[in-house]
Formats: structure tokens, C-alpha cells, sequence
């Protein structure tokens, strides 16, 4: 079986230290592949569920009928988005006028703000997990390889020769660290660079969407101080 598996004898011949640095990167992998999957899951669903969130916002025409949209709809980032809107356009008084118009603007304007950078902490959340691991994977693989190859020349001079049955088993093990940190470092590099690019995207698209909601916001209170009902538009 060893023989049929050579990465598996040299893992096993290794010595306390680069099993040690082996067992990180091991750790670093599994934390790695299970971020990797739990996120790309949680993404798509986000996705499909603002995007059905967003088809049922077009059809709205009061920014009255948004509590009814939330109360009807699944759990997504716009949905939280909306939420906070109305708990914070819930704080305003019935009266409206020229004069309030934009300081009830720019409150809501802060709600949008404020929402978006809780739901962008929550998306970016463990990425920083991915971010270590794809930069410190590479430097403990080197450091296992450096280990390696100092019990290599240790041996090859308490054997008193550099003979290639004496230098290429330790050589062998020294550089299986290298690849166990290449095998870590390149797909968390790869996963935090799409989930970046992706939690990127997704806050411009909850921007817009906020600046909807607000637009629609302020045109209910122009045509409440212009004293022109939202039916009749």
C-alpha cells in the first residue's frame, strides 16, 4: 500500500515538526474548502432571493405598500434593506412640508447607509480566514521544506555520504510541505478573490436599490405637500 502511495509513506516517515506543520495546513484546508462551499451555497440563495424581492419592489407604486412587500416575502439582504427603511420612516411624523422634506430624506438616506454596511460585514464575514490562510500556507510550506532539508544535510553528514538513497528521503519529505501549502494557499486565494468580487457587486446593486426606496419615499411626500393623492398618478 506504501509503496502504491508514496505521498502517503512520506507523510507518515515524517518527523514531529513537519507533521506538526502539515497538521496546520490540514486545519487551514478543511476551514478553507468548508467556507469555500458554505458561502457559495449561501450566495446563490441570496441572489435568487433578492432578485425575487426586487421583481415584487417594480410592481409597487406607494412606498406605503412596501411594509406589505417585506410582510410577503422571503428572507434576503433587500428585504432586511426595506426593513430597516420603515422602522426608521415609522419614527417620522404625519405632517409633511417643503421644509422637511429632505432632512426625512437624508434619515432615511442614513438607515440605507447604515443597513448596507451590516449586510456587508455579514457577506465578507470568515473571508478573512480565506485572505490567512492563502498568504500563510505558502510560508509554512517553506518552512516545513527548510526543516526538511536541514535533517537531509544532518543525515547525509552523520552517514558521511551524500550518496542519493541517504539525500533523497529527506529531500522527498522536506518538499511534501511545499505542496500541502501550494494545495491550501491556491484555492483560498481563489475563494476570497470571488467572494470580494461577488460581495463587491452585490453592494452596488443594494445601493441602487436604496436609491429607489428613497425616490420612492420623497415622491409620496412631494405629492403629499402638493396635496395630489398617489391614486391619481
Amino acid at each position: 500500500m506504501n509503496n502504491s502511495v508514496p505521498v502517503l509513506q512520506m507523510v507518515t516517515q515524517s518527523d514531529v515538526v513537519t507533521m506538526i506543520i502539515l497538521g496546520i495546513l490540514a486545519f487551514m484546508s478543511l476551514g478553507s474548502w468548508g467556507i469555500i462551499i458554505v458561502k457559495f451555497f449561501k450566495n446563490k440563495s441570496n441572489l435568487r432571493a433578492n432578485a425575487a424581492f426586487f421583481r415584487q419592489f417594480c410592481k409597487i407604486r406607494k412606498f406605503t405598500d412596501l411594509q406589505k412587500l417585506c410582510d410577503s416575502s422571503k428572507d434576503s439582504a433587500l428585504r432586511s434593506l426595506s426593513a430597516e427603511v420603515l422602522i426608521e420612516a415609522s419614527k417620522f411624523r404625519g405632517n409633511v412640508s417643503f421644509d422637511s422634506i429632505q432632512h426625512r430624506a437624508s434619515l432615511l438616506e442614513d438607515a440605507i447607509q447604515r443597513s448596507i454596511e451590516g449586510i456587508r460585514m455579514g457577506e465578507d464575514r470568515f473571508l478573512t480566514f480565506l485572505a490567512t490562510s492563502s498568504n500563510l500556507a505558502p510560508f509554512f510550506g517553506l518552512l516545513g521544506t527548510v526543516w526538511g532539508i536541514m535533517i537531509a544535510f544532518f543525515q547525509i553528514g552523520h552517514h558521511g555520504s551524500a550518496d542519493l538513497t541517504v539525500v533523497a528521503p529527506g529531500i522527498a519529505m522536506a518538499l511534501i510541505t511545499t505542496v500541502a501549502g501550494l494545495v491550501v494557499a491556491i484555492p483560498a486565494s481563489a475563494g476570497y478573490n470571488y467572494f470580494t468580487s461577488c460581495n463587491g457587486r452585490n453592494e452596488i446593486s443594494y445601493y441602487n436599490f436604496g436609491s429607489q426606496v428613497l425616490s420612492l419615499f420623497k415622491r409620496g411626500d412631494l405629492l403629499t405637500v402638493e396635496g395630489v393623492s398617489e391614486e391619481e398618478t
